[in-house]
């Protein structure tokens, strides 16, 4: 009983002794270890108005930053994984200008001044809303127009867009359905493929 007794109180002996020693040399480690900097959270820059490699895409970040006279948290939480009602907009901004092939400073001369672009970028926001779609709906980058964006383009010349405005394009246009033609569209269609000869 004895020895039983010996064995037991020599590896309970040893355990606690390992858990000691681990727990001071542990402690000694972190006691001797330099405070960790504070880094950029890990991002992916999943947007695709970013481009390039990391430092690239910091630099194009320091640029809108310095434009619009705004620190990171302007869009975000200190995570990057949240973005605030001014982040949301941007992002959209972005979009339009991935769209569009131009940076924000095509419209933008600050965050309260525009460039005269602005005003029909603004007609354009409208138009998107009123029909439901995204820039690229139409465009395809600087100069570029996709084929619904071709066809628009026409339209907006015959229906004298630049000076009606957006909602001239509703006697012609279902809301929110893509463009799709009312009765009356496709009368003025059909007009003009006469006209073409098609």
């Amino acid at each position: 009983m004895l020895s039983f007794l010996s064995r037991q109180y020599a590896k309970n002996y040893f355990v606690i002794t390992g858990f000691l020693v681990c727990f001071s040399l542990g402690d000694s480690a972190l006691s001797h270890a330099e405070p960790a900097e504070k880094n950029m959270p890990n991002v992916t820059y999943s947007n695709p108005y970013f481009k390039g490699n990391k430092e690239e895409k910091n630099a194009q970040i320091k640029r809108l930053t310095s434009l619009f006279g705004v620190e990171c948290d302007f869009c975000h939480n200190e995570d990057l994984t949240v973005f605030t009602d001014e982040g949301k907009k941007s992002k959209e901004m972005m979009k339009a200008s991935v769209a569009l092939g131009v940076e924000c400073d095509y419209c933008h001369v600050d965050r309260k001044r525009y460039k005269e672009n602005e005003q029909q970028a603004r007609k354009m926001f409208e138009l998107c809303e009123i029909m439901g779609t995204e820039c690229s709906f139409c465009h395809a980058g600087k100069g570029k127009l996709t084929p619904k964006g071709e066809t628009s383009k026409t339209a907006f010349v015959t229906r004298n867009w630049a000076t009606e405005g957006t909602k001239r394009c509703l006697e012609c246009h279902i809301e929110k359905k893509l463009f799709a033609l009312n009765f009356y569209g496709w009368q003025v269609l059909n007009a003009l493929k006469g006209l073409k000869g098609m």
